[in-house]
């Protein structure tokens, strides 16, 4: 029969990833300096049958620790036993166990890290969040945490979630694109949808992962950039607080917070270039004020660089001028209205920001080949009024 003072261990982790052997390394760590603690591992929760378990916690444990994707039948057998539990994550299974102490990253922590990284790199045109497809809390606080920190910082970008097919939502967000993925197989997945486009990593989206695990950063195309979480004192501290709780000193309920390591820089991200930022600051000013009367100049002046150096840039990248990218802008809210409305050309053009109906009417004749009263009659799609707006 055992003493007091000896103590048969449970610790169930999934050891395929290496977050898992590094929170075992972590236990261990702290484990070996008690020298009366016998350690039963639990390899690998998603083969890991029940039975086998409860096999094992039959024969009598005093304790446990439990990664919190451990499957549903591993986490009923530990808690049958009816020892002292220290969870590492929330149980994600729907259970009604309860245990007595967590260890949990600082998800929250993870999202503002990735939206401060980003903002490192330059200013994208758009952010964007990959979730863990079972919609985990963990997965949730990251990604709420990113989000709202983009948006306080960046208020004219487009900020979104995932929905729907991932090839289809890249690519209906703007580039440059920074997406933060809730974990490094969500981000390969991200490498695969890129793929599919043919949208270059990390020149058109930049991608940033978590978990930093090196058998998928170092192995991507390019390779992965990603947060580097404390997998090892998540264990250290596990198993701490379940000696702390055996010996009479713990505090039932008690949260344990780990924050992240930083950031392994790959090749997913990088700086933004310079001429990607003059045309990303082109385009912003014009989304918001191209129907307005303004000039080649207060779009420059927005740009903060000089005429010739914004002109030179942004025709490299579209292959036209701003000039053009403002009539075509112009024409383009011209045409909708001849088709929606029987506004007269006049108010037209003053609703699209030319000094005068004759010089659209110029412009328009030059772009489309039609007349504006051509279009007007060729392009009516039957009553559809939009108002006095």
């Amino acid at each position: 029969m055992k003493t007091k003072t000896e103590f048969r261990i449970v610790i169930a982790l999934d050891l395929s990833l290496q977050s898992g052997r590094e929170r075992l390394d972590g236990f261990y760590r702290y484990a070996d300096r008690k020298g009366n603690w016998e350690v039963l591992i639990v390899p690998n929760v998603e083969e890991s049958s029940g039975k086998m378990v409860k096999s094992i916690v039959d024969s009598g444990i005093d304790g446990a620790i439990a990664y919190g994707a451990c499957t549903a039948p591993v986490i009923d057998a530990i808690f049958s036993a009816g020892v002292p539990v220290v969870a590492i994550d929330r149980l994600h299974h729907p259970t009604r166990h309860a245990a007595d102490a967590y260890v949990l990253s600082d998800n929250r922590a993870f999202g503002r890290e990735a939206a401060r990284y980003f903002d490192s790199l330059g200013r994208f045109a758009a952010y964007g969040f990959v979730p863990d497809p079972d919609g985990r809390e963990w997965s949730k606080a990251r990604g709420k945490a990113f989000m709202t920190a983009v948006a306080q910082k960046h208020r004219d970008a487009v900020v979104s979630e995932q929905q729907g097919p991932l090839s289809e939502w890249i690519a209906s967000l703007p580039k440059p694109l920074a997406v933060f993925a809730a974990f490094d197989r969500c981000a390969a997945s991200v490498f695969d949808a890129c793929r599919e486009l043919r949208l270059t990593i990390p020149k058109s989206v930049a991608v940033l992962g978590v978990d930093d695990d090196a058998l998928i950063c170092e192995h991507t195309r390019p390779k992965l950039s990603s947060i580097r979480p404390n997998t090892v004192m998540q264990g250290f501290m596990a198993a701490k607080e379940l000696d702390r709780i055996l010996s009479g000193r713990g505090t039932k309920g008690k949260t344990i917070v780990c924050t992240h390591l930083g950031i392994s820089e790959r090749d997913s991200t990088a700086p933004i270039p310079p001429g990607a930022r003059i045309v990303r600051e082109v385009n912003s000013y014009l989304e918001k004020h191209a129907l307005e009367p303004i000039r080649v100049t207060d779009v420059v002046a927005h740009a903060g660089v000089s005429a010739r150096l914004a002109n030179l840039r942004y025709s490299e990248a579209t292959g036209h001028s701003i000039q053009e990218e403002l009539v075509s802008r112009r024409l383009a809210e011209a045409k909708r209205l001849l088709s929606k409305t029987s506004w007269p050309m006049t108010r037209i053009a003053t609703r699209c920001g030319f000094k005068s109906p004759t010089i659209l009417a110029h412009l328009f004749t030059a772009h489309f080949g039609l007349s504006m009263s051509a279009w007007r009659t060729c392009g009516a799609r039957g009553p559809d009024p939009i108002g006095e707006v």
